[in-house]
């Protein structure tokens, strides 16, 4: 299953962003307790269409939305959100690569920031892009 290599290696990606900055990504794989005031993130793919345009169905083509979604304490002022998007536009540029382990793919559309979701100690402010890529399938019975 491509989508979940396009998965592994884009948070490869964010994981190793992250490290250089004060801010954590919030892994469903493991607990996560925010502490009080911090800003993180949450990230999720979401699956697109799986084709296979190549005779004898030697490799598939996947493609998908990824989103990660800054969680800010409320009253935190929306420019680090802002900022925080900024970064993530320089990160997964268009025609950035992301491949792992026999998926090879691209960014395919820019960084779009979301509408802004409020609730009572927290906003979160999504933003997401656009994959495709190629994975080579294994053979029958592997």
């Amino acid at each position: 299953m491509s989508h979940a290599r396009a998965r592994q290696a884009i948070e490869i990606k964010l994981a190793a962003w992250a490290l250089d900055r004060p801010i954590r990504v919030a892994n469903f794989e493991q607990g996560f307790e925010p502490g009080p005031d911090e800003t993180y993130l949450r990230a999720f793919l979401l699956p697109g269409m799986t084709n296979c345009r190549y005779l004898a169905g030697e490799a598939y083509e996947y493609s998908g939305v990824y989103q990660v979604s800054i969680v800010c304490p409320a009253g935190q002022v929306m420019s680090t959100a802002e900022a925080l998007i900024d970064d993530l536009t320089s990160l997964f540029r268009v025609d950035s690569t992301i491949s792992i382990n026999g998926f090879a793919g691209l960014v395919t559309e820019p960084v779009q920031q979301g509408p802004t979701i409020t609730e009572p100690a927290t906003y979160t402010v999504p933003a997401s892009f656009t994959y495709r890529g190629i994975a080579d399938q294994p053979p029958a019975g592997a």
